[in-house]
């Protein structure tokens, strides 16, 4: 007996480990799938093995063992890319110990979102169940507020969501401060002073950091000069001065997003706009510039009372039509993620064609960061990051059915769904 009590929890261990490396294998059958990149395929089939697309097309054979999902008269489209959230870094933003986007300090380029995301944020959960399984998680406050990362929006741990640690550097641009309700309004000419002294400051600390780049260059080609000490705070920006790491860069207004336009030129950088809300003013520049935008919550108002109401909505589709880049974002409040669909929804409805909306929720942001081999479109090959749901996902009455991240099915359940559970048990009197 003795014996028995050694050798049955190693024999249970060799089972739970031969079960934790069996394939998963998934077979999506008598959909219409939306690859994206390619043809809407009708009563198509879409094989999941291992995490990865295994088969795409209208017959594909179940293997031995697979998981069958009929999802007729449903759609399959890949999983969507939320481009700019604080998901996992505030948790009740009236709670000061459940924030933690921001450090002390104007200066802080090194520092990682990473270290401080929450795998276990509720908002993970209620973001999903609009069809997100991708977010970048970013940084605010300062001139340099710290390097984003790039996460699945499933996991245990931070390990097991990152799709890239460090995804972009974020620079918070100074720009021309709007009149604030309330204050005595300042003039052109204090507001244009105060834009000056912060970009002056932007400007030397990456000269700073460029010279602090060029010594350490020069001593490893030299073994007789003697390196500069080392700084981590211009080590995090060698890759954003060598137009290895694109840069965040907020900007809304015209005349910002001209200057920002010069300065990105002047220093280099392989830029990322956000905001962009005048944009339809410049988009020939922005175009000419070849910098990719993240559009900001539409969920706003126009930069100027004079653009218009419907400003921000109009924007998009002029910026589509000048063939710049274009990805949608839900924003820095990660209550409000899950509404990610509905801001494309809104830009649609103001002339967005609808194919060009969803590929601004799937292949765009998935091209500005660097992951189209891997995410962004059904292709054989690449995660199986997806949903099924019941028709048009832009459609506020369409329902998510299932969803899938690294061929995983994920449970859809929330907080949301919680309470729903909850109060409809609610004895009635």
């Amino acid at each position: 007996m003795k014996k028995l009590s050694y050798i049955i929890p190693i024999v249970l261990t060799f089972i739970f480990l031969a079960l934790a490396k069996t394939p998963s294998i998934i077979l999506i059958k008598n959909a219409t799938i939306i690859p994206v990149t390619s043809p809407e395929i009708k009563n198509g089939c879409l094989l999941i093995k291992n995490g990865k697309i295994e088969a795409i097309g209208k017959k594909i054979e179940a293997p031995p063992g697979a998981k069958i999902i009929d999802a007729s008269g449903k759609y399959v489209y890949p999983g969507f890319i939320d481009g700019f959230t604080h998901l996992g870094l505030i948790e009740i933003s009236a709670i000061p110990s459940t924030v933690d986007v921001q450090e002390l300090g104007k200066f802080n380029p090194e520092l990682k979102v990473a270290w401080a995301i929450n795998p276990h944020s509720v908002h993970f959960a209620t973001s999903r169940v609009n069809g997100t399984t991708t977010a970048l998680v970013a940084p605010r406050g300062g001139l340099f507020p710290g390097l984003s990362a790039l996460v699945k929006m499933n996991g245990w741990t931070f390990e097991e969501m990152v799709l890239k640690e460090v995804a972009t550097s974020v620079i918070n641009f100074p720009v021309i401060p709007s009149r604030r309700r309330g204050r005595a309004p300042e003039s052109e000419k204090e507001r244009e002073k105060e834009v000056s002294k912060l970009m002056k400051e932007l400007k030397n600390y990456l000269k700073e950091a460029r010279r602090y780049m060029e010594l350490k260059e020069i001593a490893e080609s030299n073994p007789e000069i003697s390196p500069p000490e080392t700084n981590l705070k211009y080590e995090a920006l060698i890759p954003v001065l060598k137009g290895e790491l694109p840069v965040i860069i907020t900007v809304n207004k015209a005349k910002d997003i001209e200057r920002a336009i010069e300065f990105v030129k002047k220093e280099k950088l392989k830029a990322i706009f956000r905001g962009c809300l005048q944009g339809f003013k410049i988009a020939n520049k922005i175009k000419e510039a070849n910098i990719p935008v993240i559009i900001g919550s539409l969920y706003t108002n126009p930069a100027e009372p004079e653009d218009g109401y419907d400003a921000p909505f109009r924007n998009v589709v002029k910026l589509a039509e000048a063939g710049i880049i274009f990805c949608f974002s839900s924003g820095g409040n990660p209550a409000i993620a899950k509404d990610l669909t509905y801001h494309a929804a809104r830009a649609v409805a103001f002339g967005l064609p609808h194919e060009k909306a969803i590929k601004a929720l799937t292949i765009n942001p998935a091209k500005i960061f660097g992951v189209d081999n891997r995410i962004g479109s059904l292709e054989t090959g690449k995660d199986a990051d997806l949903f099924i749901c019941t028709g048009d996902p832009l459609d506020i009455r369409t329902e998510i059915t299932n969803l899938f991240i690294n061929g995983k099915e994920i449970d859809l359940s929330n907080w949301w769904t919680d309470l729903e559970k909850k109060w409809k048990k609610r004895p009635i009197k």
